[in-house]
């Protein structure tokens, strides 16, 4: 079997930076994300660490609101909130985690939308290329897109080591129920001992640098921020299977060499400019898919389609037949298996629900919901599916770590004069 081809395409346009990932010259992923914000760094909200301060604790919302230094305070529900209290577990209330007036440290995990302040939680990680520090746990866990048993094994066994001191010098890395867990990133695959100690000695040489930083601060007060738009983009999509990373903006250039060099050689030899004169996502008609995955109206090969509509509280997508003898079953086959791709595509999550044209048959319902299952094969964002009720509807839950495609896209870095 022809190997796969992985290209990454960057492209400034407008003060936003839109990464495009195509594998055999279907756009499967497009990101977008300021080049500078008002701060000036470009940096996303997602991921920012916090020394933060209870505001106060409602115990009927199992919740608690905390001063992060934003417009809104943050939402930390009780389950993000279990991490600061150990031997604590699902039945754990909020109240006895945190008190009005605590100094926390907090990670947003969704940012502010609409009127809602931000999501955050007290289970802080921090992430380098292969490896997540994670201090409120104390196990060493595999990604769940690293399918190969043989490498999990090999992986978790490495890390084990690393940290056991058996691949030079160990990490006592203190977390809050004893020493701090770790997480094997898919970047990791492949990866030798070497290679392996000096990322998990940066990330905990910066984890201390944090701490350190913390005593020294007032809350509320960021302490961490994550890469810049084009150094994440880097870190976190470049894979073994990438055959090439194209920019077309020269100063986006400059900054992935810096970063490959520090900290990804392998890439090196992948960056290269889009041609003189070249609009880069004509190469593979980017635009005319990114349109596609900005409509309502998303055609099926049938002749049926989806029509996919958000609203701050859910997604409702519905499935149309596009005539009275289409055949129920071959088109909901045809929706789920394009479901999956348009909710990553589009980086759509929270509620979402699904109205299949209606069907007779058990075996046929089971059908869908499994094509439905196997669209979301190799996705990062954790996903739940529920049963197809007697008229057809399935209701799923996928995690927004993101804006949406289309807020991104109509994000613009403020001038200078604002």
């Amino acid at each position: 079997m022809t190997p796969m081809s992985h290209e990454i395409l960057m492209s400034v346009e407008d003060g936003l930076l839109r990464v495009a990932q195509v594998e055999d010259g279907e756009l499967t992923s497009l990101q977008a994300a300021p080049m500078a914000q008002a701060s000036g760094d470009g940096r996303s909200l997602i991921g920012q660490i916090y020394l933060g301060q209870v505001e106060r604790v409602v115990s009927r919302l199992q919740a608690a609101f905390v001063d992060i230094g934003m417009d809104r305070a943050g939402f930390l529900g009780a389950r993000e909130a279990r991490a600061l209290l150990p031997g604590s577990d699902r039945e754990t209330p909020i109240e006895d985690c945190v008190q009005d007036g605590d100094t926390v440290l907090v990670q947003i995990t969704r940012p502010p939308h609409g009127e809602k302040g931000a999501q955050i939680t007290s289970d802080v990680t921090l992430p380098g290329r292969a490896v997540v520090l994670a201090p409120c746990r104390n196990r060493i866990a595999v990604s769940r897109q690293i399918e190969d048993e043989a490498e999990r094994t090999r992986l978790a066994d490495l890390a084990a080591a690393i940290r056991d001191g058996e691949h030079g010098d160990g990490l006592d890395v203190e977390g809050m129920d004893g020493p701090a867990g770790w997480v094997i990133r898919t970047a990791a695959i492949g990866m030798e001992a070497g290679d392996m100690a000096a990322d998990m000695a940066s990330v905990a040489g910066q984890w201390e640098s944090l701490l350190a930083q913390a005593e020294d601060s007032e809350p509320p007060a960021v302490l961490y921020q994550d890469l810049g738009p084009v150094e994440k983009a880097l870190r976190d999509l470049v894979r073994g299977q990438t055959t090439a990373i194209v920019m077309e903006d020269a100063d986006s250039l400059t900054k992935a060499k810096a970063f490959a060099g520090a900290h990804l050689p392998a890439a090196l030899e992948l960056l290269q400019a889009s041609e003189k004169g070249e609009i880069l996502f004509d190469r593979y008609d980017i635009a005319g898919q990114l349109d596609q995955a900005l409509s309502n109206r998303v055609i099926l090969p049938s002749g049926g389609w989806l029509m996919i509509e958000t609203t701050e509280a859910m997604t409702t997508i519905d499935v149309n037949s596009g005539g009275d003898t289409a055949d129920a079953r071959g088109v909901n086959l045809e929706a789920a298996q394009a479901i999956g791709r348009q909710l990553r595509l589009r980086a759509l999550g929270g509620l979402v629900a699904i109205d299949f044209i209606d069907m007779s048959e058990t075996a046929d319902n089971e059908a869908v919901l499994a094509a439905l299952d196997a669209g979301f094969q190799g996705d990062k964002n954790p996903v739940r599916i529920g049963p197809m009720s007697e008229f057809g509807v399935v209701e799923m839950t996928r995690r927004r770590d993101v804006m949406s495609l289309a807020e991104a896209m109509r994000q613009r870095a403020p001038s200078d004069t604002e």
